[in-house]
């Protein structure tokens, strides 16, 4: 997974935006990101699971420490994220119950592409 969070940070076009319980971020995979290959063949799409990873990492830039998903909830992913587009993802967060909870929603050129809830908790990293 090491290798897919450096290949996401690659592929980021502006540096992390962190406010108060807010962030946002933008990135733009070219054809040859590895999240690309095998879904699906002739047609990339960005797979969900790589939306999900988007949103925790830009909660973990936010409150400064690795993280792990412990559920998603009132997950929606309404279009499909192609090769070479601008997507822009924001999430907005509150800490209760020794957990994040991150409300996430990704954009492309105007459309929502995904909204989705991560409910995140610290790791001890290693």
């Amino acid at each position: 997974m090491n290798l897919m969070r450096d290949a996401i940070i690659q592929s980021a076009v502006s540096e992390p935006l962190v406010s108060n319980g807010s962030g946002q971020q933008q990135f733009r995979f070219a054809a040859n990101f590895p999240g690309f290959s095998g879904h699906f063949p002739d047609y990339p799409v960005l797979p969900a699971v790589l939306q999900t990873l988007l949103a925790q990492m830009l909660a973990e830039q936010m409150v400064g420490r690795r993280l792990r998903l412990k559920a998603l909830q009132q997950a929606k992913f309404t279009r499909q994220i192609r090769p070479d587009e601008l997507v822009h993802v924001v999430v907005e967060w509150l800490q209760q119950d020794g957990h994040y909870r991150c409300k996430a929603s990704l954009m492309v050129a105007e459309e929502r592409a995904a909204q989705f809830v991560l409910l995140l908790e610290g790791e001890s990293i290693p």
